[in-house]
Formats: structure tokens, C-alpha cells, sequence
């Protein structure tokens, strides 16, 4: 059975998109609102300098683009909106509330597609 991350890899591939796919990419969640590890300084704002949106933020590695979308299997779409110390390029957080950290089941290996916007920062 094919998963919808790949699905969606083959129709950018096909349509000439940059894009990035990992079958057992690490997905792991992070909480800004715990501050800590979860973020450095002012967890208000991402990297990219716009807020944390619940639902929508992620930290991707420093070779993926800022503003690229993620679509992570069995979690949904994404947008790369911050930066982790620890993330690599196949790797993606997940920002989510303090009260869903470690509750939604999001830590662990699942595929990941990326669809690459602009250059990398």
C-alpha cells in the first residue's frame, strides 16, 4: 500500500517540483510554550520571524528553505517556519500547545515529503 506522503512526492516529481522525500523520516513535537529545550529566548516567534501558528509551524533543518511545506503522514501539512540546533534536513518538529506535548503521538518515524520553496538560508 502506497502512503499519501508518496503520492504527493510522485505528483511534485512529476510536475517538475523541487522536493524532498524520507520513508522513515524522525518527526518529533516541540512545545514553545514550555520554553526550555522547546526554544531559546522569546518563544513567541519562530526563526523565520512570524508567530508560532498551532497546526502550521515546523522546524526543518538548516538546507530546507523557509516557507517550504511539509506533509507528514498520518499529522498533515506543515510550513518550515523554524530552526532547530539538533535537526537535520530529513528530520521535522513539530510545534504544538503545552497541553498536546507528548499526548498526540507525534514522535517517531513516519514518511515525509517536503515541497522545496526558494533557496535555502
Amino acid at each position: 500500500m502506497q502512503t499519501v506522503a508518496w503520492v504527493i512526492y510522485l505528483f511534485c516529481v512529476v510536475n517538475g517540483g523541487r522536493c524532498l522525500y524520507v520513508e522513515d523520516a524522525r518527526v518529533t513535537e516541540y512545545s514553545p510554550e514550555m520554553g526550555g529545550l522547546n526554544c531559546d529566548g522569546t518563544c513567541e516567534h519562530t526563526a523565520f520571524m512570524t508567530p508560532v501558528t498551532y497546526g502550521l509551524t515546523a522546524a526543518c533543518g538548516p538546507g530546507i528553505p523557509f516557507g517550504t511545506r511539509v506533509y507528514i503522514e498520518r499529522v498533515g501539512w506543515r510550513t518550515c517556519q523554524d530552526r532547530g540546533g539538533l535537526i537535520e534536513d530529513d528530520e521535522v518538529d513539530v510545534a504544538v500547545r503545552a497541553r498536546e506535548y507528548q499526548k498526540l503521538g507525534i514522535d517517531g518515524r513516519r514518511p515525509v515529503v517536503w515541497l522545496l520553496m526558494g533557496p535555502t538560508d
